[in-house]
């Protein structure tokens, strides 16, 4: 009888620890699925010590063509370590989620107890119990941990995401400011030759101290506006290449023109509810709330009872043997949970404050860029169609009177001047156009075009209805 309840006792053990121990394998999660759907490019998790032959392959030959932002964005998400960085955050959430659905060891207490009468045996006494608290408690942990294991997912997504949009605006800034430097380039040419001709007509009196001044002024602030350009580009290519994941100074090459706009509005109230349906710290943030309710289910006091059940068995110092159920546990008197209920309750509220001021900032965000992209573009409209050809036409006009001795050296090249700086000015509008439109993508969640296509279930014609490209 006793041996038959024994085999019963363990039975019921062996059962509870006979489950959830498989450790999964290596998964993403869908974070790459993610990337690919929302921005349209390859990213991978890489367990191994070695990069993959294909990714580095791939990699050479994007270098060895002009950069543009796509091939940089491209390459960061293969090649920056940051990036795996970021993907061993669910490698650590995964270990979480395997260990919530594990049983506690059991434990075995053995004591020995040694008789005073040499006819008398050693007393022993032993007892093995698990937690059966765990029966009910492992299913609560799971669904914690695996709510934390979506809002790891989430946030790992969001922040490659954050990473390619950081890329893609560093690109834009200095494709613009090698472009500027061009101009400026040109400026200080003519700035040159105009300060050379002041110089002569100064020696010979023939121009007058002030106009002098102004223009040996003029040419050195060209001068000095080069050095700050190439200030810029040199702290943009060691961020682009940071961004890259290289070590030393690459030579790669980015590619001349900015890209042509590609925005011309969308109504606000329908990019609102793209950002709110598509943002992946608003899901993310979300899940953290679904996380601590469910948290709360943890921290009842029949938790802190710590109870264990098993067998236990004694050999009496005559010789006989017993055996029988054995129980163990705590009586919550002092500690029943209220701490940690009362910690969990604060980063619950802490969490929907969160979300709360996360939603007001999403929003925001999604104005702002809306409004800066749709004022440079009236800009940017305004110089193709007014300020440009306006300044092509006073250069017309000055040569003609040039001539035929009716306008001055100075003064064409001044006109020069302006030409050439109404062009560099229409180059940092682009650049802020594309700032813009990088920031809405990111307001959005992904590029506009593939997330906007995906809550409408259509995709949008982006083609914008400005005037052609300025010839220059």
């Amino acid at each position: 009888m006793i041996r038959s309840k024994s085999t019963w006792i363990l039975g019921l053990i062996s059962c509870c620890f006979s489950g959830c121990t498989k450790i999964p394998g290596p998964d993403d999660h869908r974070v790459s699925s993610t990337i690919e759907r929302r921005i349209d490019k390859q990213v991978q998790w890489n367990h191994g010590c070695y990069k993959d032959e294909r990714v580095c392959e791939l990699i050479e030959m994007l270098l060895q063509q002009e950069l543009t932002a796509d091939s940089a964005v491209q390459i960061a998400l293969l090649n920056n370590p940051k990036v795996q960085e970021i993907f061993e955050e669910i490698g650590i959430a995964q270990a979480d989620f395997v260990e919530a659905g594990l049983f506690s060891n059991p434990a075995f207490d053995l004591i020995f107890r040694f008789p005073e009468k040499k006819d008398l045996v050693t007393n022993i006494e032993y007892t093995i119990t698990s937690s059966f608290i765990d029966l009910f408690l492992i299913p609560l942990r799971v669904k914690v941990a695996k709510a934390e294991l979506e809002r790891t997912t989430l946030r790992v997504s969001n922040n490659i995401l954050d990473l390619a949009f950081e890329v893609e605006q560093t690109f834009y800034e200095l494709q613009a400011a090698q472009q500027d430097i061009k101009y400026v380039n040109s400026i200080v040419e003519l700035s040159s030759i105009h300060n050379e001709l002041a110089l002569r007509q100064e020696k010979i009196g023939n121009v007058n101290k002030l106009e002098f001044h102004q223009v040996q002024s003029k040419y050195l602030e060209a001068v000095l506006e080069i050095a700050r350009i190439q200030n810029d580009i040199i702290r943009l290519k060691e961020k682009l290449n940071r961004l890259l994941g290289f070590w030393g100074d690459i030579q790669w090459k980015v590619s001349v023109n900015l890209p042509e706009i590609d925005y011309r509005g969308l109504p606000l109230a329908c990019l609102e509810t793209v950002a709110f349906s598509e943002r992946l710290d608003l899901q993310a943030a979300r899940f953290d709330v679904l996380r601590l309710n469910r948290k709360l289910g943890i921290k009842q006091w029949w938790v802190y009872t710590q109870g264990r059940i098993g067998i236990g068995g004694e050999k009496d110092p005559d010789g006989t043997h017993v055996i029988g159920p054995a129980f163990t546990g705590e009586i919550p008197i002092f500690n029943y949970g209220q701490a940690d209920r009362l910690r969990i309750h604060a980063e619950l509220r802490k969490a929907q404050d969160h979300l709360a001021a996360l939603e007001i900032q999403v929003l925001s965000e999604v104005r702002e860029a809306h409004k800066l992209l749709m004022n440079n573009l009236r800009i940017i409209i305004d110089y193709r169609a007014h300020i440009i050809p306006l300044q092509s036409k006073i250069l017309e006009l000055s040569e003609e009177l040039y001539n035929v001795m009716g306008l001055g050296i100075d003064r064409l090249i001044e006109n020069k001047r302006q030409e050439l700086q109404a062009y560099s000015n229409y180059n940092k509008s682009l650049r802020n156009y594309w700032m813009a439109r990088v920031q809405l993508d990111k307001a959005l969640g992904g590029k506009l075009y593939l997330v906007y296509s995906q809550v409408n279930g259509d995709v949008c014609n982006y083609e914008c209805n400005c005037d052609e490209g300025v010839s220059e």
